[in-house]
């Protein structure tokens, strides 16, 4: 039998950070060693005074509708979209490793019905969004806990919060990718569909309620 080898325990110091010992030297995948998160606080949901439309678009590719309508009414439209989501979702990253072969596990709240766009993650790769509460609509599947699905990098999707909204955690592999590439491409193809979004947030935004316990037992400290 082969001699039983040493796994140091990290401290409390060591929280978030490589944990010390024979085994982060020995065991290191090119993602790194082995690492620790614990317990980060939730973020609120995102409002117009934290963010607003006109500043996410940098990161956005609006090249189709920009090529169908013109780059400033498809913009212009495409802020009105995003500013209309304000409140209805929260985005909190529980670890990230800020490389390109990097993991990164991120955790999401949707708010009551919110419909999400359709869109991509040119920069990006594969990624599994996992239910934790709530139910998740895609296509015509109602996704409850437990249940998820699996995205090739750079595959459109869309999906629209249940009436109680949602609670996801989201797996993504390969990192940053290249940065030269767009954090998000809107693959909606008309105005109407933007406008659609814009309505039903319109129509739900009152429903946008964060479910009790968010942010405790364990999640972070509750928010208002």
């Amino acid at each position: 039998m082969s001699e039983p080898h040493e796994v140091s325990t990290p401290t409390p110091s060591a929280v978030g950070k490589p944990a010390a010992g024979r085994c982060s030297r020995k065991h290191v995948s090119e993602r790194g060693p082995f690492q620790l998160f614990e317990n980060p606080p939730m973020n609120p949901p995102l409002t117009a005074d934290i963010v607003k439309g006109s500043d996410l678009i940098r990161e956005f590719d609006i090249s189709p509708l920009a090529d169908k309508y013109g780059e400033q009414t498809a913009q212009d439209k495409v802020v009105e979209m995003l500013d209309s989501l304000s409140g209805g979702v929260s985005m909190t990253e529980l670890s990230v490793q800020d490389h390109p072969n990097g993991m990164s596990l991120v955790h999401a709240w949707f708010g009551a019905n919110l419909e999400m766009y359709r869109h991509s993650h040119p920069r990006y790769g594969d990624c599994i969004y996992y239910v934790v509460a709530g139910e998740l609509l895609v296509g015509q599947r109602r996704l409850g806990p437990g249940s998820g699905f699996f995205l090739p990098a750079g595959q459109p999707y869309k999906f629209s919060a249940g009436p109680e909204g949602v609670e996801i955690l989201e797996f993504r592999a390969d990192g940053l990718g290249d940065p030269a590439d767009a954090d998000t491409k809107i693959e909606e193809r008309s105005l109407e569909d933007l406008q659609r979004i814009v309505d039903n947030s319109n129509a739900n935004r009152h429903l946008w309620k964060l479910p009790a316990g968010f942010g405790t037992s364990g999640r972070g400290p509750a928010t208002s």
